[in-house]
């Protein structure tokens, strides 16, 4: 087994109660095969490692232009105050720019890592897992994108009695995500909308693929915690939420699902868009309506599933 091999990730969390049982370390894998509107975490979709300017740190000082050696940073005058323009496409990564800014207006998403390096972060932990049985989540993004080095890192966690689950938007090769499932307690599994048009719209794919892997892998001896992201005026609705129940139900078989999550849409990754010089389409969307979400709790519950609400979090 190659355990010197690099995947790319863009964060590790430390203290995660809210992926998994007990306290958990999540890492979230660059790279994403979907482009979800609603994402609160858009410095997770692209593979490539992405410049995050942090405007209200930032003290114009041009260090960061003077530095950059490929001429990609430069001051332009604006209203009501100089700018940064930063040509993102043009970026080669090389974190001049973060090494020599003052304030920390500048960071690079994402950072080439070995199997050995994760673990060491891991492992920092491990006595907390031993006393919450928590364990490791991995995360994203979509950690099935990059699979060998997934597997190689769920391997060393197993080889170590550590508890070990994956978080899925399920847009991958069943002989992928089915390559991962010897090393996996649990898999938290994304069912985004019912109508493939709908789901493409909104997600940038159909929902078929996602659908075929939800059917196969409940049929494999691993727990499953469904998660149904609960979106204003794209998935709010009883029509989709009883085809979702249906679905589920009708493919349960085996009694691998634990429990449904709600996850209400919220605003709190906005301003990470604007970091990566992007626009969010849904900076106006409010958050779902509360007596729908509890509505949607009961009706979860009257398919004989337990439901959870998730509060409201990054």
């Amino acid at each position: 087994m190659n355990e010197k091999k690099v995947g790319r990730i863009f964060d590790i969390q430390k203290f995660s109660i809210h992926d998994g049982p007990g306290i958990r370390t999540l890492v979230f894998f660059k790279g994403c095969p979907l482009r979800c509107r609603w994402c609160s975490n858009p410095e997770s979709q692209k593979s490539t490692c992405e410049l995050m300017y942090y405007e209200q740190r930032c003290a114009l000082c041009g260090k960061c232009a003077e530095a950059c050696p490929s001429g990609n940073i430069e001051l332009v005058e604006g209203s009501p105050r100089v700018r940064h323009n930063i040509d993102r496409e043009a970026c080669k990564g090389c974190r001049e720019c973060v090494k020599i800014c003052p304030n920390d207006a500048l960071k690079v998403a994402g950072s080439d890592m070995s199997v050995d390096d994760v673990f060491s972060v891991i492992l920092q932990d491990y006595l907390f897992y031993l006393n919450s049985n928590g364990g490791v989540t991995l995360g994203g993004g979509e950690p099935a994108m990059q699979p060998e080095f997934a597997r190689e890192l769920l391997r060393r966690c197993k080889q170590n009695d550590i508890h070990t689950a994956i978080e899925t938007c399920g847009y991958v090769g069943w002989n992928v995500l089915e390559s991962l499932i010897e090393y996996l307690d649990l898999v938290f599994f994304d069912i985004k909308h019912m109508n493939s048009d709908r789901h493409k719209t909104f997600t940038g794919a159909s929902n078929e693929r996602i659908l075929k892997n939800a059917n196969r892998l409940l049929k494999v001896d691993v727990p499953i915690i469904i998660r149904i992201p609960i979106v204003t005026g794209i998935n709010d609705n009883e029509e989709n939420l009883v085809d979702t129940l249906k679905f589920l139900v009708r493919h349960n078989t085996k009694d691998a699902i634990q429990r449904i999550e709600l996850l209400p849409y919220h605003k709190l990754g906005v301003t990470k868009y604007r970091r990566l010089g992007r626009t969010c389409e849904l900076h106006d969307l409010p958050t779902p309506n509360p007596t729908f979400l509890k509505q949607a709790g009961l009706l979860v519950r009257s398919f004989g599933f337990t439901s959870e609400i998730m509060e409201i979090r990054v």
